[in-house]
């Protein structure tokens, strides 16, 4: 299962997730598998596209040994390789997506591609350059009515509505 909110996208891992699945989970900003959820990136069979992702994710060595495979590893193996963020029972996946969702949706929409793209810069740049990058988000958003809307809340304690503006 896979859901996006407001640019975030969210995947729930539950069974085998193999080849092309495994890519595509790669490529969610949060991965939540299934207690029983079983992972495999066959490299050497199915020539892998997801070894620049696995990279990224857990360095040289590690990524070449998952795609240099066969190597099939459980839900327990994902979270402390840092492939899933939470793993969790089978029958609780689809109600833990759904709260991911949910908390994603009450923050201020303008601000979760920015943190996306922030964190993104700051894998992928120099330190200098990724705050710079962080710099012009906070810059932009700073001026928007969904910050002040969260001002103005924070002072009057209550919950922000945020309205994308």
């Amino acid at each position: 299962m896979r859901v996006e909110s407001a640019g975030i996208s969210i995947v729930a891992i539950d069974g085998a997730c193999t080849g092309a699945d495994f890519e595509r989970a790669l490529e969610a900003d949060i991965r939540v598998a299934a207690d029983g959820a079983t992972f495999s990136a066959d490299g050497a069979r199915d020539l892998a596209a997801c070894a620049h992702r696995l990279t990224r994710l857990l360095g040289e060595a590690r990524a070449k040994e998952i795609v240099l495979g066969p190597r099939r590893f459980d839900a327990a193996t994902a979270l402390r390789l840092g492939i899933v963020t939470r793993v969790v029972p089978a029958a609780e996946l689809a109600a833990t997506a759904a709260a991911l969702v949910e908390r994603l949706a009450a923050l201020p929409p303008l601000a979760l591609p920015a943190i996306r793209d922030a964190v993104r810069a700051a894998r992928d740049l120099t330190p200098d350059a990724a705050l710079a990058v962080e710099h012009a988000h906070f810059r932009r958003l700073i001026a928007t009515r969904d910050h002040k809307a969260a001002v103005a809340a924070f002072f009057e304690r209550r919950p922000a509505v945020f309205t994308g503006d």
